[in-house]
């Protein structure tokens, strides 16, 4: 039999070399390639740093900024880079108010209930104790299903204490509905409120809200869930009680040519507008803030009376309480209504992306005598 004869020490040497330099080569090849492209790890990533005053009665333009980044990264379909990794910094923030802490949490349950991907936090060892606890206590914790990291829980020198963390209505059984006003009305009754104060809230809140999501409305920011989102604190500093819902609806001005009282809306706007000349009056039909003030007149003073009317209900909680006083931001529109009927008014740039209504009520007692 012919033996096969074995290959050198040589030989193979040299194939290995061959072999070594085609792998070298194959490897510079994909190297430069990887260096021509686009970064994925970069492209994949965003954070959304919140400005440093999260509040929309001081910073209202860079906050409702913040949540339209929010909101367009939520509702980004995949090929729009939809699959980017997405992580929220607080770092930044000093001040944050309980309205928009509210916004922001509808807007993390929006996005819970509308992406697939998770929202992560980082940096959270270095966020500020106040804007710890506001969040903590509004349950954004619980929103983004992520352990809530202990030092969010410690207690002190808060300036506004949560009475009731964020309830939505879409989740929101009857029975639950009815034990949270009778928790309500215990508390109230500690701050020297009268309890059915919060009835009150919860029907205007429902009233304002039933019509804020028409079928046949183009959205900008679809709304996942057609319902409210609310909480309440006591502000032991200004010595009131804040009960604020916030809905993700068309706002206010945008349902208003579908309601029954808008002509006499229209009405009362001429008449405003009589004194006035060419575009400032065209401009009084398009302030979102004088269309509010004249819908809350035309219902307030309905002959229709009763309750079920949408705005009479909102105002009538402060009506006869001295010191009291209701705010309505919805579209771009801002309403500041007090107990005497004194209304201030402005227009914003940006449209809110719904309607955030808040009642400021005070309280009969003080900080000390409740420690006490």
């Amino acid at each position: 039999m012919k033996r096969i004869p074995r290959p050198d020490a040589l030989e193979i040497a040299s194939r290995n070399k061959v072999r070594w330099k085609q792998s070298l080569r194959r490897a510079r090849r994909l190297s430069d390639e990887i260096r021509t492209r686009p970064s994925v790890r970069r492209a994949s990533r965003i954070t959304i740093t919140p400005p440093e005053e999260f509040n929309l009665t001081r910073n209202y333009s860079e906050t409702v900024a913040c949540l339209r980044e929010l909101k367009t990264e939520a509702l980004k379909p995949r090929e729009q880079g939809g699959g980017r990794h997405v992580y929220v910094d607080f770092t930044k923030i000093r001040e944050i108010s309980v309205a928009a802490a509210l916004v922001l949490a509808a807007e993390i349950d929006r996005w819970r209930r509308h992406s697939r991907r998770r929202m992560r936090i980082v940096n959270d060892s270095d966020w500020s104790v106040e804007v710890s606890r506001m969040l903590y206590d509004v349950g954004f914790f619980r929103l983004l299903r992520v352990p809530t990291p202990d030092h969010f829980r410690e207690e002190g020198g808060l300036q506004q204490i949560t009475v009731l963390p964020m309830i939505s209505s879409v989740e929101l059984p009857g029975q639950l509905l009815q034990e949270l006003l009778d928790d309500l009305s215990a508390i109230a009754e500690v701050l020297q409120q009268d309890p059915a104060i919060y009835s009150g809230l919860f029907e205007a809140a429902y009233n304002a809200n039933k019509h804020a999501y028409p079928e046949d409305y183009e959205w900008e920011f679809r709304p996942v869930a057609r319902g409210w989102w609310a909480t309440a604190g006591w502000n032991p500093r200004e010595g009131c009680v804040k009960f604020l819902v916030y809905d993700q609806g068309v706002g206010i001005p945008a349902t208003l040519p579908r309601w029954g009282g808008w002509e006499r809306v229209r009405e009362r706007l001429a008449r405003s507008a009589g004194a006035l000349l060419g575009d400032e009056a065209s401009a009084t039909f398009n302030d979102a803030s004088k269309l509010i003030e004249a819908a809350i007149e035309v219902d307030r003073t309905s002959l229709d009376g009763g309750h079920g009317k949408g705005l009479q209900d909102v105002v009538a909680v402060v009506q006869g309480r001295p010191g009291a006083k209701v705010r309505i931001l919805s579209g771009k529109g801002r309403v500041l209504y007090y107990d005497d009927h004194t209304v201030e008014l402005k227009d914003e740039a940006l449209h809110l992306g719904g309607t955030l209504i808040e009642w400021t009520i005070p309280v009969g007692i003080s900080q000390e005598a409740v420690e006490s």
